[in-house]
């Protein structure tokens, strides 16, 4: 009955019955509220003791995607950083070198910069790109990423969001433009059959005709062109790909327990 436990607690913090965990003194109140408990949930953590301590949804997840981590973990890029935990979490491991994030809302990137800031990440950079540009940039960054994560972002590389229009609608073209800033790992856990996305996903895809192009076949067929595909379970709903560069060396993954 834990997750009745859970399901109570988020319902006592949302209507103010209780209040949610808190930050360290020091962090700007707007920046603690807005890590600890804004949306999306399972980005959410608590900076405590000057460390970052996911909350529930978040630890599920991290739990999975750090256990695929190459070892020793030399640097680290999340293609859709959101409140930048994974960014930070990777600047505090030895012997991780050079950490990045990019996202398209400038309102998270404002939070990261003041989240790693506030725990004097110096290797952690955070920056407005979309896929291409950095692609296009990546030796201004030290050049391409061992570990690169995309998670639960890839519909919004191929349709399009209500934050940015620009995308790719191209399976082919988004993971040759991730070959290039990758030279190792790509954790990749998405959905990946049309009927999954969210309606806005679905809406633009009957727009503008490629109902018969997002499905994971065709996303899996694109990705092996330029990695080694290894599947790897599922993260909560969603399957969990490891996309090995080919003739990288990179230590074997083990696997963990999945997502409830």
């Amino acid at each position: 009955m834990r997750w009745l436990g859970r399901r109570v607690q988020r319902w006592a913090e949302r209507w103010g019955v209780v209040q949610p965990p808190t930050c360290d003194p020091g962090l700007p109140p707007d920046v603690a509220g807005y890590v600890v408990g804004s949306y999306p949930q399972n980005h959410n953590y608590i900076v405590r003791q000057g460390r970052l301590v996911p909350r529930h949804k978040l630890k599920v997840r991290f739990e999975q995607l750090a256990g695929a981590y190459p070892e020793p973990l030399e640097s680290l890029l999340d293609l859709s950083c959101s409140k930048g935990f994974f960014v930070l979490d990777a600047a505090s491991r030895e012997p991780c070198e050079r950490t990045l994030g990019i996202d398209i809302d400038q309102r998270e990137l404002e939070v990261c910069r003041s989240v790693g800031g506030f725990l004097g990440c110096r290797e952690s950079r955070f920056e407005k790109l979309n896929l291409h540009e950095l692609a296009d940039s990546i030796d201004d960054f030290g050049g391409p990423f061992q570990t690169v994560l995309l998670v639960n972002s890839y519909q919004y590389l191929y349709f399009g969001s209500s934050r940015s229009p620009d995308c790719y609608r191209d399976h082919e073209t988004i993971f040759g433009l991730i070959r290039r800033v990758c030279s190792g790992r790509v954790l990749f856990s998405n959905r990946t059959e049309l009927k999954q996305l969210q309606r806005t996903c679905q809406a633009e895809a009957i727009k503008i005709g490629h109902q018969a192009e997002y499905t994971e076949a065709k996303i899996l067929d694109a990705a092996s062109h330029h990695f080694r595909v290894v599947p790897y379970g599922r993260i909560g709903k969603w399957p969990f790909w490891l996309l090995d560069v080919p003739g990288a060396e990179l230590s074997a993954a083990k696997p963990v327990g999945q997502a409830a």
